[in-house]
């Protein structure tokens, strides 16, 4: 007997309730009906009193069909009532076909009795057996369908630890009401599965029309929420106007409010405090949340009653606060929601991260649509969904572009040029080059208008010259340095908080949005409209105007130009930048033939005129034409010169006192070639960063440089006259002398306590003087690459005094190599590739995550391998691990066969326990990488010998078990006949899987009516010289994206449902790219090789591959054993586990 409402016509249903009557009906099942119904949860209940028929009614059924849940309740009679046994039969026939969910909940009876149909249900089935003697059938699907039921998943109870906690009932599956001391107990466990059951079904479920990518986000936002947690949760939704911040909450809040008993969408905050007053919003809060309209008549809203605080101790509410723009008024309209029910949840929409902080750390930033999503987007409301033409598709393009992912840009768009022609089209393109649509803008604008002028300003900073496109992308410590305000820092925090700019990274880079930076530039066009009355150009047209008529003022503080964005030669004038006397921030970006250029005075002299301008802090001039150093430029408060590939010989005149450089922070002159000496720095005392790399007349290094005690990075890399280097600042952190014509190493007489990185690549030093290696404390890295000595130098690292400190080693293409002697153990990258002549490796350090012996065609032996449970620690956990050995042919067989390949499944299996083990989450790409010689596939894969790019598996019934880590692949390439008909830079390959049940997709590939869109890629790239590889190679991969955890993120609420999954299906894709850009792909939809290169004959480039399901040893699993008489085709191949298991230990 099930639930409903009684009415004659259900609607669609949340639950189904089927029951014994005569058990259940006047107790347990109709305090769970009037439960479910003041959850608002809609529940289908049978209320008639009597049975009549075999049959369930039509309308049974069709509830049965149009429910989400069923809940079964059996109790002692259950079997006794044909009703009930067809209304079981077909609530599970509904769980297969619908993926419908059923809760079994065994009512004051064992399990053990419905499952072996023992005791009640024995006496039934007796009955039932001589009733239904001539449909003997019907009566064997009535008791298979009892057992399956009780096998059935229910609620995960281990949690409780009351006394009269819950217990599994039939072993993973159901609940058993002894387990209560009462049924409001039970009913409340019941309610509350049902509940969070639903929220998933609602996420894993959400079609909207018009809303693209939506369904990602919300399965971010939903791991956020938490639905069901016990502590009320205030849950915040950031970002930028327009980019979908109060979408993404209404659909949340449609989807969920159903489930709480007080609930309101209070939406514009921002405009309704301003109209109505925060009061008035307060009162309709609560109005709302109570159902209680005589609320809105208090006169002192923020003083709760006694009894409205007692309601609120006791609902559970779901509340939006969209648009909120001020901290005081969100603190005035959620005072007391500490009272609520800690079931509650809050969303507040806000473009101000500030305002969130003070009241949550649960913060979703939302980031913009992809290409492809903006591209559906704008479709959608251009052209109502249909496909457009080819002329109508390439501006559509130009549009998803120009809105850079923002949905209401977009929506905006693309509304606007519905039903209009192609020259309307493009007459509006051009027109939004100059300005936003006038909605855009209006949106856009509200977050500018609420900042103060100096806020304001550095906003039109960052948009007009920071973050031009052309622009290197500054970090924010530069930005603030440059920016030179105490008030900087602040400032920038401001903007960031309020999504005007994005500041990503480790290197913390500045950027903007470029609907916003738009705004930005009609900003400071409306200034004036002659530019040179402006504060700020990067407009090349604006800025040709106002270098040949001279009619820049003082008005002006910022010019970025292009070279390559000039519609014509632009005739300087002598005295174009005579009147920029505020001039701070000045870039010009170009190349060495640029088409069109600045044609400068030619006054009989090589130095140009500047501003006379003290102002100036940023100077930055590619291929700076000149011979020497603008005059009239003052550089005393210069913080970044740029003058890189400069014509140069010198700066200012040094036979005059050095000039106050005080403030400089940073100097590049990389490619000065006819740069003879070095500018007098005696002065910048404060310079971090010197660049002089391929200045190749230098032939020295000024003394006063070992007085420069800020200098942290010097370069002097492929400086080929540069014979010596003495006097180092002892504060350096970096060093590079590679391609010098150094021969003796650096002078170092006292110890560098900070110097942690030296190339010496390509020099022909001989040693490492004993005086000079022990005062490097600190040495983390040392390139010593195509250095010929390299043999002699090896020996003299034990002299470093903090040996442990070194982790990275590169001794590439050293020639002369043979062999490597033991290595400090906290080495982690080590480089010999190419080094023909080398034989052995003495010892790989235990802390060792990245080997690259590429093409050593001589290496034989690793003398030991250092593995240890080392890798097993957390600071190793976070690191990505590739060992590569193409082409090391001689490498002894029992490394090939034996210790490579259990190193790699070892080091696989830690990285694949990682996400639980670490208790932060990994911010970056965590992969395994191991290549060598070879044509096996190890035995802990499922494998097939015949080329192919397919594996079809039978999955075990407890594959995605708690053990369950991932999985990981291994390939045998064949890459001799590719590599004879063109060289490529590097190969992809890519992974699609997909799930089955029996032979139906249950999560298809396809994306068609009725199909799940469940396509997974996981690329990978790898880089193989060619040229050099001929033999088979085996590749082992494991990547971050594998692991369970991330299948499950990036699977969503799809992933909930996994284990009923019975086979898997994995194709492989393997696409060349080549350095001109081109590539080919072997396996294409619908198969297809490689007969776009033209082989002499046609080969596979993948000749094997291989799964591994990767299952927990530490938690009672076992590694996955092959069948190597698996079904083979040529195509594909079909394996079924075998029941034995591998124990999997590396001993090395």
């Amino acid at each position: 007997m099930s639930s409903s409402s009684s009415s004659s016509a259900p609607d669609k249903h949340d639950v189904f309730i089927s029951f014994r009557g005569e058990d259940t009906r006047d107790g347990f099942t109709s305090f769970l009906y009037e439960e479910l119904r003041r959850k608002a949860i809609k529940a289908y209940m049978d209320v008639r009193e009597f049975e009549t028929g075999d049959e369930i009614s039509p309308a049974l059924e069709k509830a049965i069909k149009e429910s989400k849940i069923s809940v079964i309740i059996f109790s002692k009679n259950y079997a006794s009532s044909t009703w009930c046994l067809n209304e079981l039969v077909q609530i599970l026939q509904c769980k297969e076909r619908n993926r419908q969910i059923v809760l079994p909940v065994f009512y004051q009876i064992d399990a053990f009795i419905i499952r072996d149909q023992t005791e009640s249900y024995a006496v039934a089935f007796e009955k039932h057996e001589e009733r239904f003697k001539d449909d003997i059938k019907k009566v064997k699907q009535w008791r298979k369908a009892l057992k399956d039921a009780t096998y059935l998943h229910g609620l995960d109870l281990k949690e409780y630890s009351q006394p009269a906690a819950l217990k599994y009932a039939a072993g993973p599956s159901g609940l058993d009401s002894k387990q209560f001391r009462n049924g409001p107990m039970l009913v409340q466990k019941i309610v509350d599965d049902i509940w969070s059951q639903l929220r998933k079904k609602q996420t894993s479920n959400l079609h909207y029309e018009g809303l693209f990518g939506i369904k990602e986000r919300i399965d971010k936002i939903a791991r956020l929420l938490r639905i069901g947690s016990t502590d009320a949760r205030i849950i915040g939704i950031c970002g930028m106007g327009g980019i979908g911040k109060t979408t993404l909450a209404s659909v949340i809040y449609q989807n969920l409010n159903h489930l709480f008993e007080g609930r309101c969408f209070l939406e514009k905050v921002r405009e309704a405090c301003a109209g109505h007053g925060l009061h008035h919003l307060r009162k309709r809060l609560l109005s709302e949340l109570f159902n209680d309209r005589a609320i809105l008549n208090l006169d002192t809203p923020f003083v709760v009653s006694p009894p409205i605080g007692d309601r609120f101790r006791r609902k559970k509410v779901f509340i939006v606060l969209d648009d909120v723009d001020s901290l005081t008024n969100l603190k005035a309209i959620i005072k007391g929601y500490e009272e609520l029910d800690p079931r509650s949840i809050i969303i507040v929409t806000t473009r101000d991260a500030q305002v969130l902080k003070n009241v949550t750390n649960k913060i979703f930033d939302v980031y913009g649509l992809n290409y492809y999503e903006s591209l559906d987007l704008f479709y959608f409301h251009a052209f109502k969904k249909k496909i457009p033409s080819t002329d109508y598709e390439r501006l559509s393009k130009r549009v998803a572009h120009y809105a850079n992912g923002n949905p209401l840009a977009l929506e905006v768009l693309g509304s606007f040029l519905h039903s209009r022609t192609i020259e309307e089209w493009k007459s509006a393109l051009e027109k939004l080059k100059v300005a936003p649509h006038n909605d855009i803008k209006d949106v856009l604008r509200i977050s500018y208008e609420g900042l103060d002028d100096m806020q304001k300003d550095m906003f039109l900073d960052i948009a007009c010259f920071f973050a031009l496109p052309y622009h290197i992308k500054l970090k924010r410590d530069v930005v603030e340095s440059i920016q030179g305000s105490s008030s900087a820092k602040i400032e920038i925090s401001v903007l960031k908080e309020k999504s005007l700019i994005t500041i990503r990274g480790y290197h913390q880079e500045i950027s903007m949005h470029n609907l916003l930076q738009q705004m930005g530039f009609e900003l400071v066009c409306k200034q004036h409209k002659e530019p040179g009355n402006r504060s700020r150009l990067w407009s090349p047209k604006d800025i040709a105007h106002v270098l040949e008529t001279a009619s820049g003022t003082a008005t002006i503080k910022s010019i970025s130009l292009h070279l390559c964005d000039l519609e014509k030669d632009v005739k300087v004038s002598p005295a174009a930048f005579s009147n920029m006397s505020n001039l701070q921030y000045f870039q010009i970006i170009g190349h060495k033939n640029p088409k069109l250029r600045l044609l400068l005075p030619d006054d009989g002299h090589d130095v140009p005129e500047f501003c006379a301008s003290n102002k100036v802090r940023y100077f930055c001039w590619d291929f700076y034409p000149h011979k020497y150093f603008p005059s009239g430029l003052i550089p005393e408060n210069l913080v970044q010169l740029d003058l890189t590939n400069s014509q140069l010989v010198e700066f200012w005149n040094e036979d005059q006192p050095a000039p106050a450089l005080e403030k400089l922070r940073s100097l590049e002159l990389h490619g000065s070639e006819n740069l003879t000496q070095i500018p007098n720095l005696s002065r910048a005392i404060n310079i971090e960063r010197i660049c002089l790399a391929r200045c190749k007349s230098i032939v020295q290094l000024p003394s006063y440089f070992k007085d420069l005690q800020e200098l942290q990075f010097l370069n002097l890399t492929d400086c080929s006259n540069l014979i010596e280097a003495k006097g180092l600042s002892k504060n350096l952190r970096e060093l590079y002398f590679g391609g010098t014509a150094m021969k003796t190493f650096p002078e170092i007489l006292e110890p560098m306590e900070h110097l942690k990185r030296i190339s010496l690549r390509g020099t022909m030093i001989k040693e490492l003087p004993q005086s000079s290696i022990k005062n490097l404390n600190e040495l983390s890295e040392l390139d010593l690459s195509r250095c010929k000595n390299i043999e002699f130098l090896l020996s003299d690292l034990c002299c470093l005094r903090n040996i442990d400190k070194l982790i990275k080693l590169n001794v590439s293409y050293c020639d002369n190599l043979e062999s490597i002697p033991e290595l400090p153990p906290s080495l982690k990258y080590l480089e010999v590739r190419l080094c023909e002549k080398l034989k052995s490796i003495q010892k790989l350090p235990p802390s060792l995550r990245i080997l690259d012996a590429r093409d050593c065609k001589s290496l034989e032996t690793i003398s030991s391998w250092g593995m240890s449970p080392l890798i097993e620690q957390s600071c190793f956990l976070l690191m990505s691990c590739s060992y590569r050995f193409d082409n090391c042919q001689r490498l002894d067989q029992n490394l090939l066969s034996n210790i490579i390949p259990h190193a790699a499944s070892l080091e696989i299996m830690c990285a694949a326990r990682s996400p639980r083990k670490l208790k932060t989450k990994c911010d970056h790409r965590l992969a395994i990488m191991f290549c060598y010689p070879g044509d096996h596939i190890p035995n802990n894969f499922i494998s097939h010998i015949d080329p192919g790019i397919s594996i079809n598996i039978k999955l075990p019934s407890n594959w995605c078990d708690a053990n369950f880590l991932g999985f990981a692949f291994c390939f045998v390439l064949n890459l001799r006949e590719v590599a004879r008909v063109k060289l490529f830079d590097h190969i992809k390959i890519e992974c699609v899987f997909s799930f089955m049940a029996d032979d139906e997709y249950l999560f298809s590939s396809k994306n068609g009516d009725g199909d799940v869109e469940c396509r997974y890629k996981v690329p990978v790239k790898w880089d193989f010289q060619c040229s050099t590889l001929n033999s088979d190679h085996v590749i082992m991969l494991y990547d971050h994206d594998l692991s369970s955890k991330m299948l499950e993120e990036n699977f969503g609420a799809n992933w909930s449902p996994i284990s009923i999954f019975t086979k898997a299906s994995f194709y492989f894709r393997l696409s060349l790219h080549y350095a001109d850009g081109s590539q080919y792909s072997e396996f294409q939809e619908g198969g297809g090789l490689l007969s776009e290169l033209a082989c002499s004959r046609c080969c596979k480039i993948i000749k094997k591959c291989g799964v591994w399901l990767i299952h927990d040893e530490e938690n009672g699993g076992k590694l996955m054993d092959i069948d190597q008489n698996s079904q083979v085709s040529q195509r594909s191949c079909t394996h079924q586990f075998p029941p034995t298991k591998l124990k999997f230990v590396a001993k090395l």
